[in-house]
């Protein structure tokens, strides 16, 4: 795959640069134990003074008449590439003749003097997905890690690219979200260490990035590429594919309920457990605003009547709240409302359903509407 992305660069660069009615020449040949691959054109040619900058990233060389468009990174991606497979790509050209562009591989596999990888995986006994977040803009990658750990996710911060290929050898997560204009070394860099590795190959990268080259990223083994800023949703989204792509799932998110009255509370839970509901509970208006900010549930079951912070105080805080505003919220209550109390739940809740009359049945098939039940998805 590699060999072809190599070949299919280095003709495009060609092609690229080639006026028309030009010609681009691909051949192969063998030299000893190797293989010469040359890809050739008639264009203006390179001058001898520029021939090693055309292979620094972001670089492009200005040609007269020319409307070529890109980044600079064709040639530095092959560059390194090439010398991934222990090979140095290089260039014949004179100006006004053309150039060709060479790179030399082995006729069989040769054993690799490289020492052997030395880091062992730490064991996964457990169900949370884990990602590893790549990003040394100390702002952007809390800012990413508050997405994710509000959603459910466990994180890892690596704000040290040199380090990032180690790191998620060492610690095997699920999936990586990767940024590209890092220093001392280049996210485009660091995809390649990733793929190139056999023990974090297999694992997706979703390059978060404000450079505008889904192409190349893709090219280069990138499972998902978005483009800064990046919201929440489309985030979590791109990490749920990957996810998906290795048979994985994103984390379970729960029904809280939030009931200060224990016996009321028991009843609940009891309730939902039955039919295969996942439940986190809160027994008071400051432990359910925590929880919330914390992680966020698929669906609360709310009392009005709360110590420390009201549900009515709970509903506008969520309400006014860009993350929690589409929040599925259940009233269960007790209290005697007033006309205008019952029109703000009605306006600002899913469900109202008054603890002195039969609400169970109800919820139930509520809830069946919202939220899929595990047991129903299992049988």
């Amino acid at each position: 795959m590699r060999f072809k992305q190599v070949l299919m660069n280095l003709a495009g660069n060609a092609i690229k640069f080639t006026p028309e009615g030009g010609r681009i020449e691909l051949a192969a040949r063998q030299v000893d134990d190797q293989v010469r691959v040359e890809v050739r054109d008639n264009g203006p040619g390179i001058p001898p003074d520029q021939q090693q900058r055309i292979f620094e990233a972001f670089v492009r060389l200005a040609q007269t008449g020319s409307a070529t468009e890109g980044t600079g990174l064709g040639l530095a991606i092959t560059a390194r590439l090439v010398e991934l497979h222990g090979s140095k790509l290089g260039i014949e050209s004179q100006p006004g003749e053309g150039a060709c562009f060479y790179f030399s591989l082995p006729l069989v596999a040769i054993t690799s003097d490289q020492p052997a990888q030395t880091s062992i995986p730490i064991p996964r006994a457990r169900k949370t997905p884990r990602i590893l977040i790549i990003e040394d803009n100390e702002a952007t990658g809390q800012l990413i890690q508050s997405q994710l750990t509000s959603s459910g996710y466990e994180t890892l911060k690596c704000a040290q690219p040199e380090r990032a290929s180690e790191m998620a050898a060492e610690h095997q997560p699920d999936a990586i979200t990767l940024d590209l204009l890092m220093q001392p070394v280049h996210g485009l860099e660091v995809l390649l260490q990733l793929k190139n590795d056999p023990r974090t190959s297999k694992i997706p990268v979703i390059v978060v990035t404000i450079v505008d080259q889904p192409g190349v990223g893709t090219a280069l083994g990138a499972d998902e590429y978005l483009i800064k800023p990046v919201d929440k949703a489309t985030l979590l989204a791109a990490v749920e594919r990957c996810l998906k792509s290795r048979g994985g799932a994103a984390p379970a998110r729960t029904i809280l309920v939030v009931e200060d009255d224990a016996s009321t509370l028991e009843v609940i839970v009891e309730l939902l457990k039955a039919y295969g509901y996942g439940v986190s509970t809160a027994t008071d208006g400051e432990q359910a605003r925590v929880s919330v900010a914390q992680f966020l549930p698929e669906l609360v079951i709310l009392d009005l009547v709360l110590p420390k912070m009201s549900g009515f105080e709970l509903l506008a805080e969520w309400r006014s709240n860009p993350r929690t505003a589409d929040l599925s919220v259940f009233v269960l209550t007790s209290k005697d409302l007033t006309k205008e109390e019952e029109k703000y739940i009605h306006a600002h809740a899913e469900s109202l359903f008054r603890k002195q009359n039969a609400w169970r049945d109800p919820l139930i098939k509520q809830l069946e509407r919202v939220v899929t039940s595990p047991a129903l998805e299992n049988a």
